[in-house]
């Protein structure tokens, strides 16, 4: 079984007079992000890699993501920046083998959108809460019965999990 785990950054800094690409995480972002990191590392839910974009805010969110969870590799991946659903879907498929579980932090629309394409089955209630939003540091945890990342097929993932931030502070994790 191989999992994957598609992070939104972190709530950013307005794009106003600053490149879109160097906007860091706000107060609020980086403290999201830890509870998020937190809950998935006491859960014993953890990449083997995690792969962010490059820009400043899901570098940010994947820095502090690997702070908690001490045992996970980072890698920049440009790829991820403005990417859109097929091109991450292709991404996916050229992972390679030797990694079982991989997370990427990236960007919307295109994570939530690839979440929305390979999820196949899951709970009801968090497959609703995903269609109807990805907010910022978002977290979707996919399960793929496949013996290889090229393997990987639409609406095949098991969704076994959904944590956003906002059921953090509502108590509900």
């Amino acid at each position: 079984m191989r999992r994957l785990f598609l992070v939104r950054h972190a709530k950013a800094e307005p794009a106003v007079g600053r490149d879109d690409y160097d906007r860091a995480l706000t107060s609020r972002g980086r403290d999201d992000a830890r509870r998020v990191a937190s809950v998935l590392a006491e859960k014993n839910l953890l990449p083997e890699v995690l792969m962010h974009s490059g820009a400043a805010r899901s570098r940010e969110t994947a820095e502090i993501f690997a702070a908690r969870w001490r045992k996970v590799e980072l890698q920049e991946e440009p790829g991820l920046y403005d990417a859109t659903r097929d091109m991450l879907f292709q991404r996916t498929r050229a992972l390679p083998d030797s990694y079982v579980r991989v997370g990427f932090v990236g960007h919307n629309p295109g994570l939530g959108d690839l979440a929305a394409s390979l999820v196949g089955s899951g709970a009801h209630s968090e497959l609703r809460r995903m269609a109807a939003k990805f907010p910022t540091c978002a977290v979707a945890a996919l399960d793929f019965r496949i013996p290889s990342w090229d393997d990987i097929e639409r609406e095949s993932g098991l969704l076994t999990l959904f944590l956003t931030p906002a059921e953090l502070e509502a108590g509900t994790d």
